[in-house]
C-alpha cells in the first residue's frame, strides 16, 4: 500500500484516496457496481434514482468530468447526459 491510504470501493470501481474522500460517503458504496452500468432504460432510471438521494452527487459528477469517464451513471447522469452537458458548457 502506498502513502495515499487507499481502500478499494467496488461500487465506484476506483480506489478511495485522499484526493477523493467524498467517495466514502457515496450512497452507491454498498451497492452492486453493475447497478451503475445499466443495460436497459429501466436500469438507468433506477441508478439515477439512487444517485438523487446522495449527498456527494456533485462531487461524483465533477470526478466523472475530470477523469473523463465515458461509461456508467456518475453524479446522477448517463453518459449521454454528461456529454450533452459538456458540450453546452464548452
Amino acid at each position: 500500500m502506498n502513502d495515499t491510504s487507499e481502500t478499494f470501493d467496488p461500487a465506484l470501481l476506483t480506489p478511495i484516496t485522499e484526493e477523493r474522500p467524498w467517495a466514502a460517503f457515496a450512497v452507491c458504496k454498498d451497492r452492486d457496481p453493475e447497478t451503475f452500468f445499466p443495460t436497459t432504460p429501466e436500469g438507468e432510471r433506477e441508478a439515477i434514482r439512487i444517485c438523487q438521494g446522495c449527498s456527494v452527487q456533485e462531487d461524483c459528477l465533477d470526478f466523472a468530468f475530470e477523469a473523463r469517464i465515458r461509461f456508467g451513471i456518475w453524479g446522477g447522469l448517463t453518459e449521454k447526459q454528461r456529454r450533452s452537458l459538456q458540450r453546452r458548457s464548452a
